[in-house]
């Protein structure tokens, strides 16, 4: 019995298998795209503008592509059209599919190009309905009739192609063509399959802007195919700007709402059509099982700043986490004396002594040795009492296993600070990447670059330490979309190819990210993390001028760099003081200094390394006129430096009136 019962619950294993080969076959596939391929030629033919019928099956059968494809395609024509249309007409479609089945099994072997097989469609159709244009004697409306069809089937065929290769726009048209198609099957009592597809599409994409042009091109397919007295695209688009305008997060509710105003639009139009509530309530029941991922709800920006907005969320998660974690608190002088003893007393035969019958005398001289011991950092022998030192017998291994703790604790402490700066680094690095996500998720592609207003004029002069070609410093200037115009100094620690690769290294880090839309000040704070978690030692100081040229105002961002100079007119104004360059820590007291000025007046700026300052520097700008900065730039860097000990550049810049 056992056997019997295992056998037969092995059954599905061994049936798994076979079922898993059959369900991945070529041919099972093959015959789901013939019958697929079939149907929709079958839901095609019902498609009419108006009274008359359309040959959209036949163009399926052109652009079918495959001999098998384009025969499940012509079956399924012939007999639509037969059923729906009857025989005059429908009979000359079914001889037009026939005609376009039999050129593609003769042509197709050749791969001609696509848009041949849309001319021979349209030949083909054009001779199948001759014969039946000269039973109606060729009257006017035969005619006209005849040329409408003959002018939709290339571009029909043509697009019914591309549809079938993959293009999202041609499979929507096709869509919309089924969509006609369904208007001609009736389930029950009047209701249409087109009117529940079409309301099914409206309540799935409702509460979207993309669903009411859905609701519109679904409403307009099933109308121009059918005759009603009231219109489902009116319905339909009223019921979405209803969504709308009141919108509802939960789609089951959302989907209700939509389906209650259309019900009162049926009501309200005197419920001359009562088949389109029960129409109705089957399509939102449908729309409900429809996912949203299959209609295109969502612009391709839309998509992206979606995904934008859910990393931005994770980065906000992360940092919220790395913030809110709690540190234990380094070792006290209490627990390195408790440990101490532990290791030293233990077995000691005066253990019972020192800490239980003098135990209060033990207490207070360890607490007398605890000042001094964290002042010194480390504890001597004459830090205890006489009265301790006088019983106690392991007294060098207790002050080495008591020194041997405060060093553990010294190094713990300084571990925990450097985790915590890191720590507060990382956490400031995550919410500046959550910020840039979700300011790239919220802007708009559509918005243009502003007109700009100013021009910038630049002066720029250098020389290495001693007159060599190498100069630590480093500059560059360059424009964003939005007319922001940032001018960039930066003077490496020392001198030579390290300094100047650092303040490369700088400048690229910091141009880089505002070139990427980055604040300028949330760049700088990024290069001080970069510093503070490189913990080479290495820096460079910063000169940041980020100016509009829409407005020509502007902030002077410094960190660590030497003063620079506005002038207007005869006036110059001093900027900045001596401070640390970035990379020495976090928090408030470690940002760049920062200084709002115009240069849209006609002022002059002047950014200088620390070779270049002084108040020879001072005093030249002071009486230099209004002339070029570039020789205002050489002028500062031509004279002889008073040390002659480190790199030397000036950056001169003014605004003039128009565009760049």
């Amino acid at each position: 019995m056992k056997e019997t019962l295992a056998a037969i619950r092995s059954v599905p294993d061994r049936m798994a298998p076979p079922l898993a080969a059959v369900l991945r076959s070529r041919v099972l596939g093959l015959l789901i795209h013939t019958v697929t391929t079939m149907g929709l030629s079958l839901l095609l033919t019902g498609a009419r503008l108006g009274s008359q019928a359309l040959p959209l099956a036949v163009c399926l059968t052109a652009a079918a592509g495959s001999a098998l494809q384009s025969l499940a395609a012509m079956l399924g024509a012939v007999l639509g059209y037969l059923y729906f249309q009857g025989m005059p007409l429908g009979l000359e479609y079914a001889a037009a599919a026939g005609l376009v089945f039999a050129a593609v099994c003769v042509v197709g072997c050749l791969h001609p190009p696509r848009w041949c097989m849309a001319v021979l469609a349209t030949l083909l159709t054009a001779l199948a309905g001759l014969l039946f244009l000269a039973q109606a004697r060729f009257s006017p409306p035969a005619l006209v009739w005849y040329g409408l069809r003959l002018a939709l089937v290339y571009p029909v065929t043509r697009s019914f192609s591309r549809a079938l290769a993959g293009r999202t726009a041609d499979r929507l048209w096709l869509l919309g063509c089924t969509l006609c198609g369904c208007a001609a099957v009736e389930l029950t009592a009047g209701i249409t399959l087109g009117q529940v597809a079409a309301v099914a599409l409206g309540a799935a994409s409702s509460g979207t802007a993309p669903g009411l042009a859905i609701c519109a091109a679904a409403g307009l397919a099933v109308d121009l195919s059918s005759q009603a007295t009231v219109s489902l695209t009116a319905l339909l688009c009223a019921a979405s700007l209803v969504t709308l305008w009141l919108p509802v997060r939960i789609r089951p509710l959302r989907v209700l709402l939509f389906f209650t105003t259309v019900a009162l639009g049926v009501l309200l139009t005197g419920g001359d059509m009562p088949q389109l509530l029960p129409a109705a309530g089957l399509g939102a029941a449908a729309g409900l099982l429809i996912p949203p991922s299959l209609l295109p709800l969502e612009s391709r920006h839309q998509q992206v700043a979606h995904r934008l907005e859910l990393a931005a969320a994770v980065l906000e998660e992360i940092g919220q986490s790395l913030d809110d974690r709690r540190r234990r608190e380094p070792a006290g002088a209490s627990v390195i004396f408790d440990r101490a003893s532990d290791q030293v007393c233990g077995g000691c035969v005066l253990w019972g002594q020192c800490w239980q019958q003098h135990s209060s005398e033990t207490y207070h001289a360890l607490c007398a040795v605890a000042q001094p011991m964290l002042e010194r950092g480390a504890v001597q022998r004459s830090d205890f009492p006489h009265s301790f030192t006088d019983r106690c017998c392991r007294l060098d291994g207790l002050i080495t296993a008591i020194n041997r703790g405060l060093d553990d604790m010294v190094c713990r402490r300084q571990y925990d600070s450097r985790l915590r700066e890191s720590r507060a680094v990382l956490v400031r690095q995550y919410r500046f990447l959550r910020d840039y996500l979700l300011q790239t998720a919220s802007e708009d592609p559509a918005v243009r670059e502003p007109v700009l207003r100013y021009r910038p004029e630049l002066g720029v002069a250098g020389a290495g330490r001693g007159g060599q070609a190498l100069s630590g410093d480093r500059g560059a200037c360059f424009r964003t979309p939005s007319g922001l115009y940032c001018l960039l100094l930066c003077d490496g620690m020392g001198t030579g190819p390290e300094a100047a690769a650092e303040s490369a290294a700088a400048i690229r880090t910091v141009a880089g990210l505002i070139r990427a839309g980055v604040h300028p000040a949330a760049a700088l704070e990024t290069l001080n993390g970069a510093y503070i978690l490189q913990g080479d030692g290495c820096f460079s100081t910063v000169d940041l001028l980020a100016v509009s040229l829409v407005t020509g105002e502007g902030t002077l961002y410094k960190w660590g760099a030497a003063p620079s100079y506005l002038k207007r007119g005869t006036h110059v104004k001093r900027i900045g003081t001596a401070a640390p360059p970035p990379g020495l820590g976090v928090g408030e007291g470690h940002k760049a200094a920062e200084y709002g000025l115009s240069l849209g007046d006609g002022a002059l700026l002047v950014l200088l390394s620390d070779g270049a300052g002084g108040e020879s520097a001072a005093q030249q700008i002071a009486a230099w006129g209004d002339g070029d900065p570039k020789a205002l730039a050489a002028a500062l860097i031509g004279q002889p430096a008073a040390d002659g000990e480190d790199d030397r550049t000036a950056l001169a810049i003014c605004l003039r009136p128009g565009a760049v």
